[in-house]
């Protein structure tokens, strides 16, 4: 038991490459049922849960997740349950499971209180933080992280500090805090860094992507490291990462295949919010159409039909503007064309002129 109150390490960030398989796991439980090693069933349980969290297994993550909780309760440990709560929620928020994740959250913060734990507190602002970004709330997912930005938390809960480093730093520059994301890269290691693991040389490689407008491409080293195709979801926040400086920069046609691979993954994991924002992506790259409409949204450039159908949603020029990477100045010049192109007054026509999607 930590001073914290915390009593087992969470594998945030494994350090093996072992592809476990389900036999493997029925093997591990007939041998706690065996020897009664209840304790050990379920410490097992939870680094191959972590192992199939991060490795793209995620429907039996959670089964494995369900099956030591289980075990938890019926057989008293209590203690041993946030972990399994933490993949489960990390998976229901990237799914945009919204509720079940807020609740899972809420029972990590109320762990927490009960024991004293500032760390399992943290995974219940990191579980919030990735809630808040599926709903492309970076301002709300950067308050919810913030904590770890300071160099005391940051050392005191290393594994999670660079699980969520792409989070913190992408969250800190899309809401104008390009300080904040310089400073947290500072702390992060090299990804030359012995004793690394690949997702950790992947996650700070690409924190320090972002946080470096003129590094793009660093973006490319990160995706050749070795390691990379057994990390599927954050290969392809890296990949969408990428692609959105890509796009930014005005090379539409070198983002796409990062942007049509990251949406196979993401449709493959059914990460909704995820598979959301790339489609996005992909429009403003010219590679889908928003909907037939009237015959003046031919005119429309890739990038104005997103700012259309954003602005269309109901969403202010600040609000689209952090969600795709550009200035308020720079939407509202956009709808400006928008409105000249499409022959209308304003956005409150924005929806009838573009048609059904």
């Amino acid at each position: 038991m930590g001073a914290d109150g915390v009593s087992v390490m969470v594998p945030f960030d494994p350090r093996g490459n072992h592809q476990p398989t389900w036999e493997g796991h029925e093997a591990i439980l007939r041998r706690g049922s065996a020897s009664s090693a209840t304790e050990t069933t379920i410490r097992a349980l939870t680094a191959l849960c972590f192992d199939d969290l991060l490795t793209g297994v995620w429907d039996e993550a959670l089964r494995l997740a369900g099956t030591g909780v289980q075990l938890c309760e019926s057989h008293g440990y209590q203690e041993l349950r946030w972990p399994l709560w933490v993949v489960t929620a990390v998976i229901a928020a990237a799914r945009g499971e919204d509720e079940e994740a807020q609740r899972l959250a809420a029972d990590l913060e109320d762990w927490a209180r009960r024991r004293g734990s500032a760390a399992v507190r943290l995974y219940s602002l990191y579980v919030q933080c990735l809630v808040a970004q599926g709903r492309d709330d970076f301002e709300q997912a950067f308050r919810c992280v913030s904590d770890l930005a300071a160099p005391s938390t940051f050392a005191a809960n290393l594994p999670l500090a660079l699980a969520a480093s792409v989070d913190i730093v992408e969250c800190a520059v899309r809401t104008d805090r390009a300080d904040v994301a310089r400073r947290y890269v500072a702390m992060l290691p090299g990804t030359d860094s012995a004793g690394l693991s690949p997702r950790a040389r992947l996650l700070t490689g690409c924190a320090a992507a972002i946080a470096d407008p003129g590094g793009i491409g660093r973006f490319e080293q990160v995706l050749a490291l070795p390691g990379m195709t057994d990390l599927p979801y954050d290969r392809a926040r890296v990949q969408l990462a990428y692609a959105e400086r890509l796009r930014r920069t005005g090379s539409l046609k070198n983002a796409r295949p990062h942007l049509t691979d990251a949406l196979a993954t993401f449709s493959h994991l059914e990460a909704r919010p995820w598979h959301s924002r790339v489609s996005r992506e992909l429009r403003g790259t010219g590679n889908l159409r928003i909907g037939p409409g009237a015959t003046h949204t031919q005119e429309l450039t890739p990038q104005e039909r997103v700012v259309a159908e954003l602005a269309a949603s109901g969403l202010t020029n600040k609000q689209i503007a952090t969600r795709i990477y550009l200035s308020h100045r720079t939407v509202g010049t956009h709808l400006q064309r928008v409105f000249q192109k499409l022959r209308i007054p304003s956005r409150a026509a924005l929806r009838d002129a573009l048609g059904p999607s």
